[in-house]
């Protein structure tokens, strides 16, 4: 089993102080999340595996899965899951301009506070990158950005049973877990990831955790928060232009990446 990232103390120290990763307890309570969706063909089957076992979870949503498939969102809603952004083209932020940078944000916002109702609390940068312009911009718009504790590289298709492995190794009380349901297409494959969470779920149910949403982990409730109103862009210097940002299918992509 190699280490990644998130296995080194310096790292995990140095993210907590700017990320939700995990909460501190005691009690044997955890989150799944899964980035890139939603899928036609995974999410129903991760919703199916979920609702078996009464498990509720976080799905962090890409806008134009989101503007593609917005009834597998309002099914998710339906089955009690929460939901975050992921942005609109999992384009990495940091690398964008202030305009640009807004736009992928807010456009992805718009498309699921459209079904939801609500505006998500939580932000979920794509491949994890960040910098101090980023996380003020998220701050700004009243975004709690969410990462986790645990990311078994599942994008990467290890292989179910490496997947498996790589959380029970490293699970905890009060761990966010990483994974996805979707990719840089709707045609990548996320069987590996059903199949290792359907075994997943009863083996830690027996090992006394319980799963819960990252608002129920960390007792903030999605819906208590939206002082901000949902635009088209932020204010100012980063109000989003009419020009639109369309990267090709692998710029977007997480399937190899290491990182959500």
């Amino acid at each position: 089993m190699s280490p990644n990232l998130l296995d080194n103390p310096q790292v995990r120290s140095f993210l907590k102080d700017k990320f939700l990763c995990s909460v501190d307890t005691h009690e044997k309570r955890v989150a799944l999340t899964f980035d890139d969706g939603p899928n036609p063909t995974h999410t129903p089957a991760l919703l199916e595996v979920l609702a078996k076992h009464n498990v509720k979870a976080t799905f962090f949503l890409l806008g134009r899965y989101v503007k593609q498939f917005p009834h597998l969102v309002e099914e998710t809603l339906a089955e009690g899951h929460e939901l975050g952004n992921h942005g609109y083209w999992h384009a990495p932020l940091p690398l964008l301009p202030p305009s640009l940078r807004a736009k992928e944000v807010s456009d992805a916002e718009q498309l699921i506070s459209d079904i939801a109702g609500y505006r998500p609390r939580w932000y979920r940068p794509a491949m994890g990158w960040f910098n101090k312009q980023v996380l003020s911009y998220l701050v700004s718009r009243d975004y709690q950005p969410v990462l986790g504790n645990i990311h078994p590289r599942d994008s990467g298709r290890p292989g179910s049973r490496a997947i498996l492995d790589r959380v029970l190794d490293r699970i905890e009380p009060g761990s966010i877990v990483i994974l996805h349901d979707g990719g840089w297409s709707p045609r990548v494959n996320r069987g590996q990831t059903v199949e290792a969470v359907a075994k997943l779920i009863p083996m830690l149910l027996d090992r006394g955790y319980r799963f819960e949403t990252v608002g129920s982990l960390s007792g903030q409730n999605a819906k208590d928060y939206s002082s901000a109103e949902v635009t088209s862009g932020a204010s100012g210097s980063e109000a989003a232009p009419t020009s639109g940002f369309e990267p090709p299918p692998t710029q977007g992509a997480s399937a190899e990446n290491p990182v959500p």
